[in-house]
């Protein structure tokens, strides 16, 4: 098992029984950062529980010497990455590229268990008319390359 490996199974351990999930898991030279997130939105208490877990796990090992320990959430712009990310974005507006390259942007209706259902706005012309339907896509978790938040900074 590689480090990268033990530690999500440490983390995911730590977070059992708890409504925080695992995102992601960047370790590189110098670095660990560690990714949670929950329904309601993951709190700094939380986040410092899994910074003082990590740091007592690696206390007595030279880990620590040559890598820094970041725990947080995935900012709003960040892909998502997980089925329970989608679960918390339902009813929001997202962009999906797909493996093969195609772009949807549509509403979040659905979270499957292999995948989503996105809803799109489109618009045609037809006899000088602008015809607007809704298509609904079924995208399997395996066929989305990245998916991501549509966020719309209007101000009232």
């Amino acid at each position: 098992m590689t480090e990268k490996e033990n530690i999500k199974t440490l983390v995911e351990s730590f977070l059992a029984g708890t409504e925080c999930f695992l995102v992601d898991v960047k370790l590189s030279p110098g670095k660990l950062a560690v990714f949670i997130d929950k329904p309601s939105g993951v709190t700094l208490d939380e986040c410092s529980a899994l910074t003082r877990k990590l740091l007592d796990h690696y206390e007595d090992s030279p880990f620590l010497e040559s890598h820094e320990v970041e725990v947080g959430s995935p900012g709003m712009e960040s892909p998502l990455v997980v089925p329970q990310q989608y679960q918390r974005r339902l009813g929001r507006e997202l962009r999906v590229l797909s493996n093969t390259g195609q772009e949807m942007k549509g509403v979040l209706e659905e979270v499957l268990p292999d995948g989503i259902a996105l809803k799109e706005t489109v618009s045609r012309k037809e006899n000088k008319k602008k015809i607007i339907s809704e298509v609904l896509h079924r995208i399997a978790f395996a066929d989305i390359k990245e998916a991501k938040l549509i966020i719309n900074y209007k101000f009232k």
